[in-house]
């Protein structure tokens, strides 16, 4: 494929109106399909009548943003007018293009992402809840993502962080995983147990994700170092680096990026998908382990039963 032109997605083609589209020719010769500011019909949009298009890497970073300005706008409505399943949408939309979109972009447009959640939030107490509880129809890591966000901004807002912080732990929870979008298909989409060799390479998406971050210059330090220390415990069995000295931020997300898989989608050790309580269970016995802090676990545990 031409450097020059990026793919877009087909559920994203009516969010292009400001950027023209092209598609290619038989010869493999890139061609105008749609004018800067003209529109797609809707009938044509909903029925996906239209080759696979594309926009000039030119445009890539300014599409970006108006991508995001116009993403934040839909789940503003969705969260304030349209209910909990196309919020749950408008969210998964928005994680996928911080996962894959550039990240100077996401700097600056995810905390207004946070801040819209919060808004929701505080107008609907079981909006975020709803959220984690939901199953999507999204790819798993968006799903996983959406899912740890629902659940750190559930907890933020029971333990009444503040606006700044809650920002920073949003943001984290979005970027934790953003290593793994560097993993092959086969270790990233699956369920089964890894070979020795795949887990180590899973493992690597740790230091990936933190030199992604930390390599844009556009997010606070702590942002990176919970990508680094999400896996890391505090007796020592985590990795990359099985430190004992693990950020606040990492030890939460860490906490929850555990949670998650076990209540709502299984995991290959524990089987099918357990209870909360459950789930809950099973990590109290990695807490008297000295896995994670004791009282942070508590404190988990009473945002869930609110």
């Amino acid at each position: 494929m031409n450097e020059d032109f990026i793919p877009v997605k087909r559920s994203q083609i009516s969010l292009f109106k400001n950027f023209p589209l092209f598609y290619f020719s038989k010869e493999n010769e890139p061609l105008l399909y749609k004018k800067e500011g003209e529109l797609l019909k809707a009938p044509r949009i909903k029925e996906e009548q239209f080759p696979d298009l594309f926009i000039r890497t030119s445009d890539r970073e300014g599409a970006s943003s108006a991508l995001y300005k116009t993403m934040n706008a839909h789940l503003t409505e969705t969260i304030f007018s349209q209910g909990i399943v196309p919020t749950r949408q408008a969210l998964s939309t928005l994680v996928q293009e911080a996962l894959e979109g550039p990240l100077n972009i996401s700097g600056k447009m995810l905390p207004e992402t946070i801040e819209i959640l919060f808004q929701g939030y505080n107008q609907n107490k079981t909006l975020v809840e709803a959220l984690a509880k939901l199953s999507s129809s999204s790819d798993q890591l968006v799903e996983h993502t959406v899912n740890i966000l629902s659940l750190s901004m559930q907890f933020c807002t029971f333990h009444h962080y503040t606006e700044a912080k809650a920002k920073t732990l949003g943001v984290s929870a979005i970027l934790h995983d953003i290593g793994c979008t560097e993993l092959p298909p086969e270790i990233l989409n699956t369920n089964a147990k890894l070979s020795d060799a795949q887990f180590k390479e899973f493992q690597s998406h740790t230091v990936k994700g933190y030199r992604t971050i930390k390599d844009s210059a556009c997010f606070k330090p702590e942002i990176a170092l919970v990508a680094l220390e999400h896996h890391e415990r505090l007796d020592g069995s985590g990795y990359p680096k099985g430190n004992t000295e693990i950020s606040e931020d990492a030890q939460l997300i860490g906490l929850i990026n555990s949670y998650e898989p076990l209540t709502y989608r299984g995991t290959s050790h524990h089987g099918e998908p357990q209870k909360p309580y459950n789930s809950l269970q099973i990590l109290k016995n990695e807490v008297m382990a000295g896995q994670y802090n004791r009282q942070m676990f508590v404190n988990f545990c009473s945002c869930l039963t609110q």
